[in-house]
């Protein structure tokens, strides 16, 4: 009864009695918006609806004084507000200020009646959400916890979102509901929200110099190419619907794709695209416009900008999805090898200006995320570069031309023992849980660049401990070979050297193996750059391929194939199967 009367105040409504367990029924609807205003006069004055819910914020409560025991505070304990109230106009997300609790309030417009679903989500999901008076979704109650209430057509019911200390006001609260006829959950409409107007209540400005408006398009629509291919695409945690996209083109397994949906700063877009690493040599490619026109960008893809990350680990994807900013220490990387024809595509579907890179994670299936941040530069299309005619370049084809030399072979590599063929710099090292973190990068230079030895990710062999009794991570960036790379490991697993100095890719072990020797009972195997094997014992002239970093093929004169492996050290290799058919480096 408290929790109802609390909620009937918040609102500016008289208290009510309380709600059967068994049906919710909306408010009278009234043709014009009026409703009673705050209790105190609620008989005599009447005043029209406007948009959006009312945001009011309250103190850190004493009850709040150990975050990491207790953040949630009873309504009806929160105390006295502290600061303006301001509106919010769509609960997907809305936000309050870090260190405050705060409660968002008004009315939902209910234009069915049946069951309708709904489901919360934010840092932990320190939330709750009240209809009527009624919890829906409690404190803590999951993030995946979906409650279904029936609603009767005819006006709007009472609605409170309420967030607490510690719940993450960067990523906000995400509501989503299920009305009747509708399969799955979706944000609430803005357009259903409202709340009793005494004008003594504007809009929050979040607006500053410099800064993009929240409510400025950045794209209305999206262009993407991929090799191989988007096997699902979210808005703000949401999937997007598969009406919204429309396939432009498929080039041998390629694709480009329109996808209808509008960004603008403060959103969040996630693709997870996958790359059939055994094709076309393993080359791969993502790219991404927003569009606002015709060779118009509100954004494009580009690894050097922090708006774009990427998760690799499957564990972490439903977060990396669903919260807007998880997972965004992990940026998104230039691609080793990206499709040759990737970026004329692009210009092909999205203009020919398009001044976008493309980018990619660190495994052939990857999720890369862009969040719209407020003051997202514009970019500039390029010029496009016109071609002389074809007859000029054919008279042009007729005058003799030097041959460029040949580039020099590479100096033939040394035994991944001493791996000197593959220098690896160590960016940075971060080591904890959460927002207590230590840098431990000169702990991994010594490890990794200097020792060149194994290590436990513990606070005895990294020096500290950020967060003691608690389980704890480590995120290693690193440049191997130009390229950047970034890795998670976990408390006490052994993290060894040679995994940053080995081959990471199947091109980088066709570049690696080329003049080294091995040894195994049946003979030698000495590789070479064209592909060929020499060694005794062995008829021909076998055939190798590389399959992945750590995994190769051989074909032998007679056709027989065998596929091999290699150990964590790079330092032998044994084929599949047949562990008697194992080959050791020769120093």
């Amino acid at each position: 009864m408290k929790t109802t009367i609390l909620l009937s105040l918040m609102l500016g409504l008289s208290a009510a009695a309380p709600l059967s367990a068994k049906t919710v029924t909306a408010a009278p609807a009234a043709d014009q918006p009026l409703a009673p205003g705050p209790a105190s006069d609620a008989t005599s004055t009447l005043r029209p609806f406007a948009p959006g819910l009312v945001v009011t914020e309250y103190p850190r409560h004493d009850l709040q004084a150990n975050e990491k025991e207790n953040f949630y505070v009873p309504l009806e304990k929160l105390g006295q507000p502290i600061g303006d109230k301001y509106i919010v106009e769509s609960l997907d997300p809305w936000k309050w200020e870090t260190e405050r609790n705060a409660v968002a309030s008004g009315f939902l417009e209910i234009e069915a009646d049946g069951d309708y679903s709904f489901s919360t989500n934010s840092f932990y999901d320190r939330n709750l959400l009240m209809i009527q008076g009624e919890v829906v979704c409690a404190f803590r109650d999951g993030d995946d916890t979906v409650a279904t209430i029936p609603l009767k057509k005819g006006g709007r019911v009472n609605i409170l979102s309420a967030g607490f200390v510690g719940g993450r006001e960067a990523s906000g609260i995400h509501i989503r509901w299920k009305p009747p006829g509708q399969s799955e959950l979706s944000p609430i409409p803005p357009r259903l929200l409202s709340h009793v107007d005494d004008g003594s209540v504007k809009p929050k400005q979040v607006e500053k110099k410099g800064f993009s408006r929240p409510n400025d398009l950045l794209a209305k629509h999206l262009i993407t190419v991929t090799d191989d291919f988007i096997v699902e695409a979210y808005k703000n945690g949401t999937r997007i619907q598969d009406s919204q996209r429309t396939l432009l083109n498929e080039i041998f397994g390629a694709t480009a794709e329109r996808i209808n949906v509008d960004v603008r700063p403060g959103d969040w877009l996630v693709f997870h695209v996958v790359n059939n690493r055994l094709r076309w040599e393993g080359s791969k490619y993502f790219a991404v416009a927003g569009m606002l026109g015709e060779n118009d960008f509100g954004f494009v893809s580009d690894p050097a900008s922090e708006a774009w990350s990427v998760c690799d680990d499957p564990e972490r994807v439903r977060d990396f999805i669903r919260r807007r900013d998880e997972g965004t220490e992990i940026r998104a990387s230039p691609i080793a090898k990206p499709w040759g024809e990737g970026d004329d595509h692009m210009r092909q579907n999205a203009g020919a200006g398009f001044p976008g890179k493309s980018l990619w994670g660190g495994g052939a299936s990857t999720w890369i995320k862009f969040v719209a941040p407020k003051n997202h530069p514009k970019p500039t299309a390029l010029t496009a570069v016109k071609t002389a005619p074809l007859e000029v370049i054919t008279e042009l084809e007729s005058i003799p031309v030097k041959p460029a030399a040949p580039p020099p072979a590479p100096p033939a590599p040394k035994a991944m023992l001493t791996p000197t063929r593959w220098p690896v710099q160590i960016l940075y090292g971060m080591y904890g849980s959460g927002d207590k973190n230590a840098d431990v990068t000169l702990k991994l230079k010594e490890y990794i660049e200097q020792k060149k030895t194994w290590f436990a990710v513990t606070p005895t062999s990294l020096g500290i401990d950020p967060i003691p009794y608690w389980n704890k991570s480590l995120w290693i960036a690193y440049v191997k070979d130009g390229l950047r790379h970034e890795v998670r490991r976990y408390e006490n697993e052994h993290v060894l050297a040679e995994t940053f100095y080995g081959p990471q890719d199947a091109p980088e072990l066709t570049r690696w193996l080329p003049e080294t020797r091995w040894r195994a009972e049946q003979g030698e195997l000495q590789f070479h750059a064209d592909h060929t094997a020499t060694g005794y014992g062995f008829e021909g002239l076998p055939q190798w391929e590389a399959l992945a970093q750590n995994k190769m093929r051989i074909t032998w004169a007679d056709g027989r194939k065998a596929e091999y492996f290699f150990d964590y050290t790079w330092s032998s290799f044994r084929e599949e199967g047949n562990a008697k058919a194992t080959f050791h480096v020769m120093q």
